[in-house]
Parts: C-alpha cells; sequence; structure tokens
C-alpha cells in the first residue's frame, strides 16, 4: 500500500508540471492533429459532430497565451470517422495549407470511402478542394494519408488500380482490403504534379509516413509480405528515382489480419528516425530504429517503452541532440499512460514519464507530441481533444 502511494503522490506532482491548454473543441471531439508551419507555429486540428449527423473538420492555432477561435476547413453529412484514420492539416512555406478529409461514398458501404484534399491559399482564407482519390468506392476505399510536414506531398493507401487483379473484401471487414501505398505531390497551384505507386500489396488499414531529407524522400508504412508478416518497410526517393521497398527490422510479427497501426517518422537533414509497435513472438515493443545517412542505413533499433506498451507511438525533434517520443503504456492496474522519453542520435534513452493518463481501448486515438522552440506540446483524446503543454528545461529537470 505505501508503495502504490508512493507511486501515486510522484504521479500527481509530475502531472502538475503540464499546462492544460485544451482547444476549442466540442465535447465529442476527436482525433487530434498537431502541426507546426516552418517558422513554427502551432496549429492543432481535429474532427467533430457538430449536428445530430454534420461533420466538421476544424483546426485552432496557438498564439502564445490560448488557442484562437476554432476554424472549419470542411463540414459534411456523409464523412468516414474512425479513430486511426483521420482528417490532417499541414502549413506550407508560403503560409498556404493543405487538409485533407474522408467522405463516404453516396449509397456506399461501412468502407466505402475516400480522400478529398482542401488547399487555403495565404492571403485568402477560403478552402478550396483540389483533389479527390476513390471518391467513388461502394466497398473499398482510399485514406490513411500523411502529408510530410509542411509540405505539398503524401503518402496514403488506395485500392489497386483497375489493370491489377487484386480481389477486395465485399463486406464490413477492412481487414480483407488489398491495398496499395502510393505518393502524390501538388505543386503551387493545387494540381497534381506526381501520383505513383510505391508498393502493390501493403498492409489494410495503418498509417503511412513520409519525410523528406537532404537526399529525397522517404516513405514509412507497414507492409503486408508472405506469410502474413506485417514488419515496417521504408522506400526511399533518390537520385531522380524510387527504390524498391526495404524491410526496416525483420521483426517477423505474424498476424492474419491489420493490427491498425503504422508507423511514426522525422526526418531532419539526413537523420531519419523511425517509431513503431511490433506485437512478434506476442512480445509488444515500442522501438526506434535511427539513421544518419538518408535512411539508407539504419542502427539497430532502441526499445522505447516500459514493458507493456499498447502502442500508438509519435515522435518529434527535440533539440539538435536527438528525438522526443510518445506512446501508450499499459500499467499494472489495467489503466493507460501517455509516456514520453527522450532518445539521442546515438540511441541513448533517458527515462520515462508519463504525462496523463488516458482511456483504454480506441477511445483515446492516436497522441500527437511536437516540439517548437522551447515548447513541447503534447495532444490526445479523453471524452474530447485534451493538449498539454510544458517546456524542455521541465522535462530536464524531471527525474
Amino acid at each position: 500500500m505505501n508503495i502504490v502511494l508512493l507511486l501515486l503522490a510522484c504521479l500527481t506532482s509530475l502531472y502538475g508540471q503540464f499546462r492544460k491548454i485544451d482547444p476549442p473543441a466540442l465535447a465529442d471531439s476527436g482525433m487530434p492533429f498537431l502541426t507546426a508551419s516552418p517558422e513554427g507555429s502551432v496549429y492543432l486540428a481535429w474532427t467533430e459532430t457538430t449536428t445530430e449527423k454534420m461533420r466538421a473538420l476544424r483546426f485552432s492555432k496557438w498564439t502564445g497565451a490560448e488557442w484562437t477561435p476554432a476554424e472549419t476547413i470542411a463540414q459534411g453529412k456523409n464523412w468516414f470517422v474512425n479513430w486511426a484514420d483521420f482528417g490532417s492539416l499541414t502549413v506550407l512555406p508560403d503560409r498556404s495549407m493543405l487538409a485533407h478529409w474522408l467522405p463516404s461514398a453516396e449509397g456506399g458501404g461501412k468502407f466505402g470511402y475516400g480522400i478529398r484534399i482542401a488547399k487555403r491559399d495565404a492571403d485568402a482564407p477560403v478552402w478550396r478542394e483540389i483533389h479527390g482519390m476513390s471518391l467513388d468506392e461502394q466497398v473499398d476505399y482510399a485514406g490513411f494519408l500523411t502529408f510530410a510536414p509542411g509540405s505539398n506531398a503524401a503518402t496514403y493507401l488506395s485500392p489497386p488500380s483497375g489493370n491489377k487483379s487484386h480481389p477486395v473484401a465485399s463486406g464490413d471487414d477492412a481487414h480483407g482490403h488489398r491495398k496499395t501505398v502510393r505518393f502524390i505531390e501538388f505543386n503551387s497551384a493545387g494540381g497534381v504534379s506526381s501520383d505513383k505507386e510505391l508498393d502493390e500489396d501493403v498492409c489494410s488499414c495503418c498509417q503511412t509516413a513520409l519525410g523528406k531529407t537532404a537526399n529525397g524522400w522517404i516513405a514509412a508504412y507497414r507492409d503486408h509480405l508472405p506469410g502474413e508478416i506485417r514488419d515496417i518497410a521504408v522506400v526511399r526517393f533518390a537520385d531522380g528515382v524510387w527504390g524498391k521497398p526495404k524491410t526496416l527490422h525483420p521483426d517477423g510479427w505474424k498476424i492474419n489480419g491489420c493490427p491498425t497501426e503504422g508507423p511514426a517518422l522525422l526526418t531532419k537533414g539526413s537523420r531519419v528516425a523511425i517509431a513503431w509497435l511490433t506485437r512478434a513472438g506476442d512480445k509488444p515493443k515500442v522501438q526506434l530504429a535511427l539513421s544518419s545517412d538518408n535512411g539508407r542505413t539504419f542502427q539497430k533499433p532502441v526499445g522505447i517503452d516500459s514493458g507493456n506498451p499498447l502502442g500508438r507511438p509519435s515522435i518529434t525533434a527535440f533539440d539538435d541532440s536527438g528525438y522526443l517520443v510518445a506512446w501508450l503504456e499499459k500499467t499494472a492496474n489495467s489503466q493507460v499512460e501517455i509516456r514520453i522519453r527522450r532518445v539521442t542520435h546515438e540511441g541513448a534513452v533517458s527515462p520515462a514519464h508519463t504525462v496523463s493518463q488516458a482511456p483504454l481501448g480506441r477511445s483515446s486515438g492516436f497522441p500527437k507530441i511536437l516540439v517548437t522552440g522551447e515548447q513541447i506540446f503534447l495532444a490526445w483524446r479523453d471524452e474530447r481533444v485534451r493538449a498539454v503543454i510544458f517546456t524542455k528545461s521541465q522535462l530536464k529537470e524531471m527525474k
């Protein structure tokens, strides 16, 4: 009993170091997405229900003291709203923005949905739709789009093109759908300048990730290999061409279905960091692989979790020495905590710290962490979108 009380006291004192800054989101809001502009301004996007059937993708900007009033990017009655596949936002160097959401096909089934992308020019606060993928799918879907931060490029999952004989499920099981991973890039006017398949057979409902190194693009995703192996793969664009996909690390996770959890990726210069969950051998692990040569090679993965992870990692650059990773960890009393840990470029890990408790199961969603300047932002869902802010100095002082 004394040990339990001591642990609770330590957690309470730790929680007190974080400032709650919940955004102006409605009570049932969820699917938070944090991003920063190239100059460091912080934006938080989320999805919420505005009326009984109307959904909206909204965002707010952090002023340094509070969030601005919520602005609506798009809204509609026929959206696919899901804890793992959700809308996002990116801010480009010219201060324009790109965003995406997931409309369901008219008359379609549970998984008949596609992707819409809109752009907002810097000098005109009006969102205009510029592209859509798989909008007429009745039983299949395109989704899990991820913009490269501050970029007009993204990766996403898509049904195989029409000239390939890949069957898809006709029922309500998303795991039965066959998926490819694709790269799409937009020009300054909002037109598509590239839309290319990177891998013809990947895990059907896991998040994709994309970043840009000093040498070119690098994408990461959960692959679908013979024998139902679901390990993380990477593919690079260098010297003007996309290479062949390669397994990041041979975990050997065999699962006859999609775990609905993809990798988190961060690039800076020639450095690449990729965090992911594996349950290979029924031993859950959150791991981090590091590269200093634009993703050509990676060091042996380092362990991030505290021994019993739920997963869902998010990664951000901490400073010039390394990274900050957030993930969900299950505790001995069947609770869930959001934990964070620093990792250097060489793979040295700092002690883990608990930021908050979170709901067990899917309702907590995918926590997102972001560092800009001296400030650290963390967002997640607990009945609605939640967020906290603290500083690098506070984290460094924690023991």
